[in-house]
C-alpha cells in the first residue's frame, strides 16, 4: 500500500518564531533552530533587525517590532527588498557599463599597442 499524497494545495508549515530576552532591552528571535533576528529597545520605541542586521523599522511597540519579523510581507520588509533589488539592478548595470567601455577602449587601443 502506499502512502498517502499531499495535494498540491496544501498549506506549508512553517517553524514558529521563538524569542529570547537575552539583556535589558534587546530580544533575539530563532526560527527552526535558526536566528531570525532581533529587538533593540531605544529611546522612545523598538528597532527590529532581520537576521543579517538590516534594520527593518522603528516601532512604538515591542509587539510590532516583534510581528515585523514575523512576516515577510511586512510593509517594511516589502519595501526593504524592493529597495535591495532596486539597488542591485542599478549595480549590476553600472558594472556591465564599465565593462563594456573597458573592452571597447581595448578594442579600440589594441591596433597601437
Amino acid at each position: 500500500m502506499s502512502a498517502p499524497t499531499l495535494p498540491h494545495s496544501a498549506p506549508v508549515v512553517t517553524a514558529r518564531v521563538l524569542w529570547a530576552k537575552v539583556d535589558t532591552g534587546f530580544w533575539v528571535a530563532h526560527r527552526g533552530g535558526e536566528y531570525d533576528g532581533c529587538v533593540d529597545a531605544v529611546a522612545g520605541g523598538y528597532v527590529s533587525r532581520d537576521a543579517h542586521g538590516v534594520p527593518i523599522g522603528r516601532y512604538d511597540s515591542l509587539d510590532a517590532a516583534k510581528a515585523s519579523l514575523r512576516s515577510t510581507t511586512h510593509p517594511a520588509n516589502e519595501s526593504r527588498r524592493r529597495r535591495l533589488e532596486r539597488a542591485s539592478l542599478l549595480a549590476a548595470t553600472a558594472v556591465g557599463g564599465t565593462a563594456l567601455a573597458f573592452a571597447l577602449t581595448a578594442g579600440a587601443l589594441a591596433p597601437y599597442l
